[in-house]
Formats: C-alpha cells, sequence, structure tokens
C-alpha cells in the first residue's frame, strides 16, 4: 500500500472510530472498577510490574532481587526485568550486586547468572524480558552479520529457557524497549517525527528493523521447533510507543513494521494513549491488533499486552483522587478488551524531579525528589497506584465491591 492509500486508510479508521466514540465510552464505564465490574479470578497474572533503574533501595540484597522480592510480596504475578549486558553490572541494577559479567556475555549466559535464576525460580507465571541487543536504528550498514548473531543469540536462550523450566507453567516473552525511539534512533528532537516529518532515510529504518523483528522471531521459533511438549513457553514481541502517530500517518511501528513481519505478540508502551475518558487508550489496542500479523504458533490470535503504563503522581500537583481515577480508567479498558498483561512503570520510581533524563542511579533518594513512577516510594510507604491496584487485586473474582472502593479512598 502506497503512502496516500496509507493515508487514506487513517482517515477512514479514525473516522469510524470517532463515530463510535460514545459507545466505547459507554463499554468503558461499564467495566471501570469502581462501577461494580467483576474483576478477573485470574487478575494476579495479569498484573505486574517493571523492575529497573529505581533510584533507591530499600536493603542489601542484590538489586534486581530486591525488586523481585518486593514484587512477589505485593501479590503480582507477573513481572518484567531488563536483560542486558555490561562492563561490571547490567545498567539499571547496581546496587548491592556484583554481577561479574561483560559486554561479551552471552544472553544465554545471563540467563544462567545466579541473580537472574534466583528471579526466575520465584513463583511468577510470567517473565517479560526486555532485550534490545543493539539495534542499529538509522544505520545504513549490511546488517546481515549482525542480524545473524542477533538469530543465533535469541535462539540459544529461548532454547535454554525451554531446555531448563520445561517442566514449569512459566511463560517468557522476549521483547524489545521502545520499538518507534528504536526506530528514530534516541528520543531527542529529531526523533519527533511528528513535528519534523520523518527524514529521507525512514523507509530504510523501516527495512532495517523488519529484518532485526524477523531475524529475532526466527530465533524464538528455531527453539521452539526443537523443545516439543514442556510446559514452559518463549514468546517474541514487539513494543510500539508512538501508535497515535501512526494513527495520523506518521511512519511507525505500529503502521509500517508491524504489517511487514509475523509475530508472536505485541506490546505497547501506552503513554501516548493516555487520555481522561479512556477513548485513545482502546483505540490504539484496537489499532495495534488490526496491523498485526501472528506467527502460526498464535492460531490466529492477535495478542496485544501493555508492556508499560505509569501515571506521574509527584507533578502536577495530582491528587490521589486524580491517580485512582485515571488508573481506574486504564484498569476498564484492559478489562473491556480482555488484555493478558498489564506492566506498572514500575515498581522503583527511575526519574528525578530535576531532571527527567537523568538515568544515574544514587544509593538513596527521598520522595520529594522523584517524580513519582512507584508502586513503592524510598520510605517503603504504597503509592497510590499500588493502594488501588492491590484492592483490585483483592476482589479477585468478584465484584470490585464496597472493600475495593473504599480501599481505593
Amino acid at each position: 500500500m502506497g503512502r496516500i492509500g496509507l493515508l487514506v486508510a487513517f482517515v477512514l479508521w479514525v473516522g469510524v472510530g470517532m463515530a463510535q466514540e460514545p459507545e466505547i465510552r459507554n463499554t468503558i464505564e461499564k467495566f471501570r472498577p469502581t462501577n461494580g465490574c467483576r474483576i478477573p479470578a485470574d487478575i494476579k497474572f495479569r498484573l505486574g510490574a517493571t523492575h529497573v533503574g529505581g533510584k533507591y533501595c530499600l536493603t542489601e540484597e542484590p538489586f534486581i532481587i530486591e525488586g523481585a522480592k518486593k514484587l512477589n510480596e505485593l501479590g503480582y504475578g507477573i513481572i518484567k526485568l531488563w536483560f542486558a549486558n555490561g562492563e561490571g553490572n547490567p545498567k539499571g541494577y547496581m546496587y548491592h550486586s556484583d554481577w561479574k559479567v561483560t559486554r561479551q556475555t552471552t544472553l544465554k549466559e545471563l540467563a544462567e547468572h545466579p541473580y537472574y535464576r534466583r528471579c526466575f525460580d520465584m513463583p511468577f507465571s510470567v517473565f517479560a524480558l526486555s532485550i534490545s541487543d543493539g539495534f542499529p536504528g538509522n544505520s545504513t550498514k549490511d546488517l546481515t552479520v549482525s542480524l545473524a548473531k542477533t538469530e543465533e543469540d535469541i535462539y540459544r536462550l529461548s532454547l535454554y529457557l525451554l531446555q531448563t523450566y520445561r517442566d514449569r507453567e512459566i511463560t517468557f516473552i522476549i521483547q524489545n524497549w521502545e520499538g518507534d525511539w528504536l526506530l528514530r534512533g534516541g528520543t531527542g528532537p529529531d526523533a519527533h517525527w511528528e513535528i519534523n516529518g520523518a527524514p529521507a532515510d525512514w523507509k530504510l529504518r523501516v527495512e532495517n528493523m523488519c529484518k532485526w523483528v524477523n531475524a529475532r522471531q526466527r530465533g524464538v521459533d528455531r527453539a521452539r521447533a526443537e523443545v516439543k511438549g514442556g510446559k514452559c513457553k518463549v514468546y517474541h514481541a514487539v513494543e510500539a510507543n508512538r501508535v497515535m502517530d501512526g494513527r495520523n500517518g506518521v511512519p511507525s511501528v505500529a503502521t509500517h513494521v508491524l504489517p511487514g513481519v509475523e509475530i508472536d505478540m505485541v506490546s505497547w508502551s501506552a503513554y501516548d494513549g493516555v487520555s481522561e475518558d479512556g477513548v485513545k487508550m482502546y483505540e490504539g489496542i484496537c489499532f495495534l491488533k488490526q496491523n498485526m500479523r501472528p506467527t502460526a504458533e498464535m492460531n490466529g490470535k492477535k495478542v496485544v499486552f501493555i508492556g508499560e503504563i505509569g501515571y506521574l503522581e509527584n507533578m502536577a500537583n495530582r491528587t490521589k483522587e486524580e491517580v485512582v481515577r485515571m488508573w481506574d480508567t486504564f484498569m476498564a479498558v484492559y478489562l473491556a478488551l480482555d488484555i493478558p498483561y498489564v506492566f506498572h512503570w514500575e515498581l522503583y520510581c527511575n526519574e528525578l524531579k530535576a531532571d527527567e533524563f537523568d538515568r544515574k542511579q544514587y544509593p538513596s533518594r527521598s520522595a520529594a525528589d522523584m517524580r513519582g513512577f512507584w508502586l513503592i516510594r524510598p520510605d517503603g510507604s504504597k503509592s497510590w497506584a499500588q493502594e488501588y491496584l492491590e484492592s483490585v487485586l483483592k476482589c479477585a473474582g468478584e465484584r470490585y465491591d464496597r472493600m475495593g472502593q473504599e480501599i481505593a479512598r
């Protein structure tokens, strides 16, 4: 389909979406937990959080293990971790840790590390592993060699997971970090294509990303073909993060990568879907499903999950009422569309008020210093989002009753 055809399709799709907005709003209201919606009995295994890069820690345990234990203690059944090598310590997990890894450490070797093994032994049903493995973004080089290595690394990791955990009901999802930023080569001013227009080489970037996605999927497919009959599952997901740009005709993962690849699942880092009424979130999920092409492994099922979502609690003078209302909206959309996994960003806040792009880690910070992407604050207290999500978890299999509403307040 040419660019003009895509633009026409976008206009038609948006027009249909606008016509359906009253119906979508009614559906969202029907599925609001605080309106008495029944909470799925398996909600524990649909809700979780990311643990990486927090600016504080609460114990002297290795940081990755501390966070995984805390999420388990809070009652969540799924977890998202960053999965990358580095010199000395993987970025995001430095506190009280002695990793002894290098840039030559393979993904399989990382999965064998005692810290990850201890996390994988915890009673989570799903581990989403964010692995970006150096996608070249706007590189114009021949990718043949690097893609062969990518496929082999993902294959060996997948094979190891399938073999090691074959007797356990557990799912590993191998995914990338926010794919549209990878496609655009970063997050700086030049990456805002909706303002600046797409660069001249955008088609090459899309082609390269499709090749990279296909290489990763082949790695997973090869491993699954060799290990049959086990209880452990390994899937591959592509994460998008500028879905609304795609709906508006800007080249994106949603509109130009997903139609060109076959993948198991799609993850959405869904901040661009945030609105008070939830309509953008609802339509964005439907848009991703419309554009994705599932692998044969999925038997025609189109799986979209929320790989990242949060709502800053410590900015713009937000109140508990506002935070709870927004999370109630999120949950209404996710319940209405039967979203299998939702990962809160994040367990411990990773952003300072003074500089949201300051990614250095610190041994401790006060709550006043942080922007408020958290379930647990630096003093160990529960955030408003955590209080609300805890109330949802406590109502598993039942309507969100008076007990839950009192907790939410």
